[in-house]
């Protein structure tokens, strides 16, 4: 989806208030082609992401609604891929991101989304975390199922350890649609922060959870490919992209031994013998 390159020189501060009064009006909005949606969309992001203005961020919320509607996952993920690096360039803040962690249903998209903003957000106060801070506190007010998916598997997937603390708990804010779909996001690599996180889950988990648990927790084995990684990331970002320093590497067995007697331990407590099988069988433990 690339722009022209009239599309992106240097414009008036003002140059979308047309659009954006036009757009307050629902025949206008119903007016745009599908196949506009995400060039609307796009250039009103960038526009938000300066101006931060209600006004434009009701007529973004308005174009973005309809991109979910009418427009596949693939295609809204190429937006926020777009807009993502609109934002590492410096066209625009991370603020252009809030509609997609706002409306979005899919938890894939959100969860790249969420990622791009957690990595891209300024410090604030010379605190280097102040992305995934501020990401965990959208936590709290979002409402699709999908975007709370997201923000949360967005945490997960950076696998930087300093992130436990603003992660734990994070599971009581996930309601069962919500969490379902955490858990069958996949992931590009496992991470000690994920396991640990999942292990804490199970820990306090309701019965109805637990399987599910169990069986993320059994393919996060599968995913890593035998590696398990304690990962601490560049944050935020450089423009170059994000550098990733990995701390300590286990196999997964070794970590299956390391963790076993917690294992063992939920094991028991959940009151089914054969709940933790798979776990047992993919981390390498005794049962």
């Amino acid at each position: 989806m690339k722009r022209p390159r009239s599309e992106r020189r240097a414009l008036p501060a003002d140059y979308l208030q047309p659009l954006v009064t036009a757009l307050a009006d629902p025949a206008t909005l119903a007016a745009v082609r599908p196949g506009e949606l995400e060039a609307v969309a796009f250039q009103l992001a960038l526009y938000f992401g300066v101006r931060r203005d209600p006004e434009t961020a009701s007529a973004l919320g308005g174009v973005y609604d309809r991109l979910v509607e009418e427009r596949d996952v693939d295609d809204r993920r190429a937006f926020v891929v777009e807009l993502a690096g609109a934002v590492r360039g410096g066209a625009t803040s991370v603020l252009a991101l809030l509609p997609v962690l706002q409306r979005e249903r899919d938890a894939g998209v959100a969860r790249e989304a969420a990622s791009a903003f957690a990595t891209l957000m300024p410090a604030e106060g010379g605190d280097p975390l102040a992305g995934p801070r501020a990401l965990r506190a959208l936590l709290d007010h979002a409402e699709p199922d999908g975007v709370r998916a997201g923000l949360v598997g967005a945490l997960l997937a950076l696998g930087d350890r300093r992130l436990k603390p603003i992660l734990d708990g994070a599971w009581r804010s996930l309601p069962a649609a919500a969490a379902a779909a955490l858990l069958s996001l996949p992931r590009a690599w496992a991470s000690l922060l994920e396991v640990e996180w999942l292990l804490d889950w199970m820990e306090d988990a309701e019965p109805a959870t637990f399987a599910a648990l169990a069986g993320s927790l059994a393919r996060l084995a599968a995913e890593g490919e035998d590696r398990v990684l304690e990962l601490e990331r560049e944050l935020p970002a450089s423009a170059a992209g994000e550098a990733v320093t990995i701390l300590r590497e286990w196999s997964t067995r070794e970590l299956g031994e390391r963790l076993a007697p917690r294992w063992r331990d939920v094991a028991r407590r959940a009151g089914d013998p054969g709940a933790m099988k798979a776990v047992f069988a993919a981390w390498g433990v005794g049962g």
